[in-house]
């Protein structure tokens, strides 16, 4: 298949989604399964992610916008009503981060990184929709991470907490908080009187003071006080983190925020860009911040946030649409499965490292592909 930005629409809401909405939903159970074997059957693995469910309420209710049949209305209901009914902790307010098959508690404890996909999916239903009640959950869940998880001595967030919201104190990463800046810049539009355009601001200045550098290297891993971790974990740098971040900084900008951000922006692509991507076009999962390889796999999600970033500098007029169209091609060269759905991880010379589907891969999919729907002037 030539995944053209002409065909873009016809395969998220005729192929892609679909085939999530036939095999990735528990009928029996409710909610969504997490993982589908090669064959397209469902993996069971004993236990339903938060994430997962946020994320894909998401992909079906996006799908739906884009002018899929009822049945994305349809899958979205379900996931919502199990997201609701079953991980919304009613003693102590938030997400429980994983459930049994069934349904029960079995990973009590509050995650920033789910708790943000909760906010984001939550508004973005609720722009799609109108629905009330999801925007009302979405405030209410950034109301507990700001009461709960606030660390205001070295700024951002806590990333766990106890059941009873007790924050767990550990290492930290930026990457759940891009992702709440994600789900900030969501929730902006439709509550503009709820903050969340500063509290975005707030973050976006921690990314220019503590976790990227004059070069571009974005860092992943830190201490307490926001210090890179020793060793090589300190070094890391994941190059689809920066393309993910630049989209994130000219939605930051368009929705009002400060603009001096697109010069940091531009840091982390042109850093993503140099290092990050390899002779065949796909993007590496890590280097160093010197810009040296790390690890030489190519997964998925990083190819498609260099889509969203390529994306956004072509409908900004800041590049020609050439090389998104490239970008593109590889996708649909090295990771679109002929057989259906997305190779999720591949070796550097291209071999299918693992023949399994994570749901939690459709999100970066759907996103990608609805920036690249943004930009006009696509070849049939």
């Amino acid at each position: 298949m030539r995944l053209t930005r002409a065909a873009l629409r016809q395969h998220l809401v005729c192929e892609l989604v679909p085939l999530w909405e036939r095999h990735g939903l528990d009928r029996a159970q409710g909610g969504y399964w997490s993982q589908l074997r090669a064959d397209r059957s469902p993996e069971p693995d004993g236990a339903k992610r938060l994430l997962v469910h946020a994320r894909q309420l998401y992909a079906f209710s996006r799908a739906s916008e884009l002018g899929a049949g009822p049945w994305a209305r349809g899958a979205a209901a379900h996931g919502l009503d199990f997201l609701v009914s079953r991980f919304w902790d009613r003693r102590h307010g938030g997400w429980f981060a994983r459930l049994t098959a069934a349904g029960e508690p079995l990973d009590p404890r509050k995650d920033l990184y789910d708790h943000a996909f909760a906010i984001f999916a939550l508004a973005e239903h609720h722009r799609i929709t109108g629905e009330a009640e999801p925007l009302r959950l979405a405030r209410e869940t950034l109301g507990l991470v700001r009461a709960r998880l606030r660390e205001p001595k070295s700024g951002g967030f806590a990333e766990v907490a106890s059941d009873a919201w007790r924050p767990v104190e550990g290492p930290r990463r930026q990457n759940p908080h891009m992702h709440l800046v994600e789900a900030l810049l969501a929730l902006h539009p439709v509550a503009p009187g709820d903050g969340a355009l500063a509290e975005a601001a707030a973050l976006v200045e921690l990314l220019g003071s503590r976790w990227s550098d004059a070069s571009g290297a974005l860092g992943e891993h830190f201490l307490p006080d926001w210090r890179p971790a020793p060793g090589a974990a300190g070094e890391r740098v994941e190059p689809g983190h920066g393309f993910e971040w630049f989209a994130l900084l000219h939605r930051f900008a368009e929705l009002g925020g400060d603009r001096r951000a697109l010069e940091r922006a531009e840091r982390l692509f042109e850093f993503a860009e140099l290092h990050g991507v390899d002779a065949d076009g796909g993007v590496l999962d890590a280097v160093d911040r010197a810009g040296r390889p790390v690890e030489t796999h190519k997964r998925l999600w990083p190819q498609t946030e260099r889509v969203k970033a390529l994306a956004v500098r072509a409908r900004l007029g800041l590049e020609s649409p050439a090389r998104l169209d490239r970008a593109l091609a590889y996708c649909a060269e090295r990771h679109l499965d002929p057989e259906g759905g997305w190779h999720e991880h591949l070796s550097r010379d291209g071999r299918v490292v693992s023949s399994a589907q994570n749901a939690t891969s459709v999100y970066h999919v759907v996103t990608a592909l609805s920036e690249a729907l943004r930009v006009g002037g696509g070849a049939s």
